[in-house]
């Protein structure tokens, strides 16, 4: 088996810099590929990187800020043509939040965009990208031979309590995909995922402050890809004091991230999602960032490619680990998303079991739906004439 990183895009924040694209990296398992997000460019990154949109299989999205999900559609919708005869692609992510956060006096929304479902979860997120583009969907085949757009692509919420315990989320065929939720603001839900291999181990912090969560998940990884930000950089170009407190709710700085990397007992770490992205702006992020970590401190960039090699701590661990891999295929009913807006109908969620990282029996997942909304979009009673 042959486990390879890419990193496709580096850039943390939704505002487009020379140097670098959005965030996205992808995980090659024997030729199969896996995307953790989908941020600005990433289906243009993809084809860059040499992978296959044939041997795409799923996204893993940590949370649904634009930053993170911007090109999610470019990567459903460009190699629609190409992806006859394969499965769906599947989009995990965070499911609907228990509730739309509520801000304060110097932090608020002025306008609740879609009042109905204004805190959408993945699933929903999926649905509404193939009907915003349903005139291309059902007008396209009639032009060019295209393969069936109701076996496109499905959406799958993740339910992923908040506690240290990471739950197993995906399990097929030698890729065990686990997930803890970490913080990041207001963004709630919000994860990080850990991929198992028989090769080795590389865990994706996501977005957050530092997370005893993510060290517990990230133990004895070959390789943690981790967010940084430098936010006295971000200070002296002008954040104020409040600023600066959300600034450090949402991101971890550079002086932190060695030492969770430390923590985790990591092979390498390697940086991504920068804060500030200018590729100019920060000219030391692997020195800074690896005070306090005895391991390797890489700065990432884009195109970057790391083979992934089973470090010498891992190995005792792995040996028990790899005869579990892949026994048992995710036995969840993914529902196929876009088949019609039954905005009214309760949205599944996908519960994980927690992650034993010792193989044996895996029971799998559990599909449930276990939250209706009311007042779903297909509850407005509205028709096109009442917006004119």
């Amino acid at each position: 088996m042959a486990t390879e990183l890419v990193l496709l895009g580096t850039a943390g924040a939704p505002l487009p810099v020379a140097g670098r694209g959005g965030i996205s990296s992808a995980l090659i398992v024997d030729g199969r590929v896996f995307l953790v997000d989908c941020g600005r460019g990433s289906p243009s990154a993809f084809v860059d990187a040499g992978l296959d949109f044939t041997r795409l299989e799923a996204v893993f999205v940590t949370h649904l800020h634009v930053d993170h999900v911007g090109d999610l559609p470019g990567m459903i919708l460009y190699p629609w043509g190409v992806r006859g005869g394969v499965p769906p692609l599947r989009v995990f992510g965070p499911s609907r939040p228990e509730a739309l956060p509520e801000g304060d006096a110097g932090f608020h929304r002025s306008t609740t965009i879609d009042p109905e479902l204004p805190d959408p979860g993945t699933a929903d997120l999926v649905e509404d990208l193939l009907a915003a583009f349903a005139y291309h969907l059902n007008v396209m085949p009639l032009d060019a031979r295209m393969p069936d757009a109701g076996q496109l692509v499905r959406g799958i919420d993740l339910a992923v309590p908040p506690g240290p315990s990471p739950v197993v989320v995906f399990d097929s065929g030698g890729v065990r995909v686990s997930a803890v939720a970490v913080m990041h603001g207001r963004a709630v839900p919000a994860l990080a995922y850990r991929f198992d291999t028989a090769d080795g181990s590389v865990v994706f912090s996501g977005d957050t402050r530092v997370s005893e969560n993510l060290i517990a998940l990230a133990q004895g990884a070959d390789i943690l890809v981790h967010q940084v930000a430098d936010l006295d950089y971000l200070r002296r170009h002008g954040m104020d004091e409040a600023e600066m407190a959300r600034m450090a709710a949402l991101h971890t700085d550079v002086s932190e991230v060695g030492g969770v990397a430390e923590r985790a007992r990591v092979g390498e770490l390697i940086l991504s999602h920068f804060l500030p992205a200018a590729p100019g702006a920060v000219t030391d992020w692997a020195q800074r960032a690896g005070q306090g970590f005895s391991g390797k401190t890489t700065a990432g960039h884009d195109g970057l490619r790391r083979s992934v090699q089973l470090s010498s701590a891992e190995a005792p661990r792995r040996a028990g680990l790899v005869g579990g891999l892949g026994a048992v295929d995710t036995p969840v009913d993914l529902r196929l998303i876009g088949t019609g807006r039954h905005h009214g109908r309760d949205r599944d969620r996908v519960a994980g079991r927690p992650a034993d990282r010792a193989g044996g029996e895996n029971p799998g997942f559990a599909a449930r739906a276990d939250r209706a909304r009311a007042g779903r979009r297909g509850a407005r009673g509205h028709s096109r004439e009442d917006n004119r």
